[in-house]
């Protein structure tokens, strides 16, 4: 039986740091400890924009946050747990505006985290891992922001961002000067995924160790991807392909969305640094990527435009 988090607030949150009126006028700061025991599903709702809650304590449910539930954030505090109540169901399911999660530790559930039918959310200084799919999936023309979070050991993909979802992977802001890093790592299908008509702009995040790609561009999609780490990873470090494409910095400069990738320990199983194939592209700057079979292998009809 679904409940929504208003009514287990009242049922089982310990106190509110300031009280709300039932029907919330303002923005409040919201304390609440989970139980002991399975709570179920629950669905967010009945909080103002604006609302602050601070989650403790191990908690065992499915959260639901439906599209009428706009700008508020869920805080974990650094210590809070999330684990699902129903293991074959998403973790997290945001349908709602400028939703905030942070300071968790995730895990487990069909996707730990799902945004999705045109959801907004922004994903922070998690801790996300161990999902029966992928840590993060961001669909349906839903867009995140995902940043400062330890992302791994889930079963397939770190990050999948697909059918016209859009991602910005360790930064908040075009503005930004420095990266808020995302680790990506250990994860049994790969690192990243960017398919199906969608976009995302990836900078200074470390995607390491995954059983498979590092990054997946394709079925028209695209992604610019600069500064980032991309090692160690058992099938290539970029796959771009099945007319997508990739801007890999720019052909000059420093900065943050400038730069090129690096690879410090090759990535493995004789692939390559990047591998185009099926009318890709790639433009910008290969920097150090590089594989056991070396550092590019172009399809002939791929674009190579690479400094």
């Amino acid at each position: 039986m679904r409940r929504t988090l208003r009514a287990l607030r009242s049922a089982v949150f310990v106190a509110a740091v300031l009280a709300l009126p039932a029907v919330a006028a303002h923005a409040a700061t919201i304390a609440a400890a989970c139980p002991p025991g399975s709570l179920g599903t629950f669905t967010v709702t009945g909080f103002a924009p604006g609302d602050v809650v601070l989650v403790s304590g191990a908690c065992i449910v499915n959260l639901d946050i439906p599209p009428d539930t706009n700008e508020i954030t869920l805080d974990g505090q650094g210590t809070a747990t999330i684990t699902p109540a129903d293991a074959t169901q998403p973790t997290i399911t945001i349908r709602g505006r400028r939703i905030t999660i942070r300071g968790f530790t995730i895990t487990g559930g069909d996707s730990a985290v799902l945004v999705s039918g045109g959801g907004t959310a922004t994903i922070s200084n998690n801790v996300i891992q161990s999902s029966l799919s992928s840590g993060i999936s961001v669909v349906l023309s839903a867009v995140a922001t995902i940043t400062n979070n330890t992302i791994q050991n889930n079963a397939d993909l770190g990050i999948f961002v697909g059918e016209g979802g859009h991602a910005r992977i360790g930064f908040a802001l075009s503005a930004d000067t420095t990266a808020s890093p995302n680790t990506i790592q250990n994860n049994a299908g790969g690192g990243i995924s960017v398919t199906r008509a969608s976009e995302a702009r990836i900078a200074g995040n470390i995607i390491r160790n995954n059983i498979g790609d590092g990054l997946v561009v394709t079925r028209v999609s695209q992604a610019d991807i600069s500064s980032n780490a991309i090692e160690g990873n058992t099938g290539h470090g970029i796959n771009v392909g099945t007319n997508s494409g990739v801007n890999l910095g720019r052909d000059t400069g420093t900065g943050l969305f400038d730069a090129p990738n690096t690879t410090a320990a090759g990535n493995l199983n004789q692939q390559n640094g990047i591998f185009c194939f099926i009318n890709g592209y790639a433009d910008g700057r290969l920097g150090t990527l590089n594989g056991t079979a070396g550092a590019k292998s172009f399809g002939s009809s791929c674009t190579d435009s690479l400094q």
